[in-house]
């Protein structure tokens, strides 16, 4: 949802940052300059940050203002949203410019949800808007990658097919809109660097044939195939009493039709038939985790 007053010398975006999910993640192999290429199926959700950007057109001379209310680690410079900023105006080549971001956070924080890559998302095609500078959707993707491997998938948004380092990004048909179950469990969180660490110490990596018959199963929109191929690489390194793998099998339990963790976690979703069951989950859940019952956006 976007509005712009464009008579005003103040201008301002209202941009809902979605969350994503991998339908599917595996680790193909960690390259010469220390990034991981990846296979996925990402997906949007609806959970969303609300971000707020402003601009004064007068501005004469250098502000970027980034806070998040409740959140003092994520004000200014620690925030990736300033980052993005940055690399715009400096691709953009705008040499002046006052830049308020307001980011209200409802998308939990270190829970392979993409929170704060979606954020930076939604600053980079707020500031395209405000400024006027047109730049191009792939212009946008390349310079979220800038700061973010996840950045260039939320810009695009949807159902997509990411390789790379997450550059590669392969738009495909929408994914059924069914319920999605998506729980943060309450005291855990998981570093991703830590994650891909345990990844490469044991030194195995995932099958491009298992992506493919994911890609196949995703393009005749069969879940229940979806659900048959579904796999995160990272749930090999979690430990086993971690309270990601109780919230799976509660949501099994109450008929999901696959659940799986997201990213590097430590959230879990779980696809559901119906809202009514993802309702009953969502509620049997809340002892371990905070809950959001939403669907694919």
């Amino acid at each position: 949802m976007m509005k712009v007053d464009m008579e005003k010398t103040v201008k301002e975006i209202l941009v809902l940052a979605p969350a994503k999910i991998n339908i599917c993640l595996g680790v193909t192999s960690k390259r010469a300059d220390g990034y991981h290429d990846i296979d996925s199926v990402m997906q949007t959700v609806g959970i969303y940050d609300n971000v707020r950007v402003r601009i004064d057109e007068t501005a004469e001379g250098q502000r970027i203002n980034v806070y998040c209310p409740g959140h003092d680690e994520l004000f200014g410079q620690k925030n990736i949203a300033y980052r993005v900023a940055e690399a715009f105006l400096r691709y953009a080549k705008i040499e002046k410019y006052d830049i308020d971001i307001e980011i209200e956070k409802v998308i939990p924080m270190e829970a392979g949800l993409g929170g704060g890559s979606s954020d930076a998302a939604a600053v980079v095609c707020a500031l395209n808007l405000l400024f006027g500078a047109k730049l191009s959707e792939a212009e946008l993707m390349a310079i979220g990658a800038t700061v973010g491997a996840d950045v260039p998938f939320l810009v695009f948004r949807g159902t997509a097919f990411v390789q790379g380092i997450g550059d590669k990004i392969e738009r495909c048909v929408a994914l059924p809109n069914v319920p999605v179950l998506v729980a943060y469990p309450h005291n855990e969180k998981v570093s991703t660097g830590k994650a891909y660490g345990a990844i490469d110490a044991r030194g195995e990596f995932s099958s491009t044939e298992d992506f493919e018959k994911m890609k196949a199963a995703v393009l005749a929109q069969d879940i229940e195939q979806i659900g048959a191929l579904a796999y995160n690489i990272f749930e090999s390194v979690i430990p086993e009493q971690s309270a990601i793998f109780r919230i799976k099998e509660e949501m099994l339990a109450y008929g999901a039709v696959f659940s799986l963790m997201s990213g590097s976690g430590s959230a879990v979703f779980g696809v559901f038939r119906d809202n009514e069951t993802a309702e009953k989950a969502a509620e049997a859940l809340a002892p371990l985790a905070k809950t959001f019952v939403t669907s694919f956006c």
